[in-house]
């Protein structure tokens, strides 16, 4: 429960901090879904905003070595569609097309379930190219 309180801490400063502060911008698509992720990170914070057309999820997180993963981005996401369900993205850092990404989700705060995994590439024009019609949150079979 503790962790989920860290989180959701670092999350809202995330998306505070980010605000006023000037940090390197990217847009990464999940490869075979349409989400499009705007992701800001100034420093070791990380603010993420997904399409609005696609699922609107939205979050913040750190930048951050993983034990048996390297380094990562990770970011807590806030599924409004989906009340109840806590979701945890982690992206290879740093970003290059083809790196890889893996969708966590929690309905108790306590245990994490490895939901999707895949490939994701940097989007250099977000509003161009054929995407999927389905986001990797409602790929998820919960």
């Amino acid at each position: 429960m503790k962790k989920i309180l860290v989180l959701g801490a670092l999350a809202l400063l995330a998306s505070t901090g980010a605000a006023c502060a000037h940090g390197k911008v990217y847009d990464i698509s999940l490869d075979g879904y349409c989400n499009i992720y705007h992701i800001q990170v100034t420093g070791v914070l990380a603010a993420v905003q997904d399409t609005p057309s696609c699922s609107g999820n939205f979050g913040g997180g750190l930048l951050a070595t993983v034990k048996g993963f390297g380094k990562s981005v990770d970011v807590a996401l806030q599924d409004q569609s989906n009340p109840g369900v806590q979701l945890m993205l982690e992206l290879s850092y740093p970003f290059v097309t083809g790196g890889t990404f893996h969708l966590y989700q929690t309905t108790n705060g306590i245990t994490f379930t490895d939901a999707l995994d895949g490939t994701y590439s940097i989007d250099t024009a977000p509003e161009r190219g054929e995407k999927s019609a389905v986001s990797a949150t409602a790929a998820i079979k919960r």
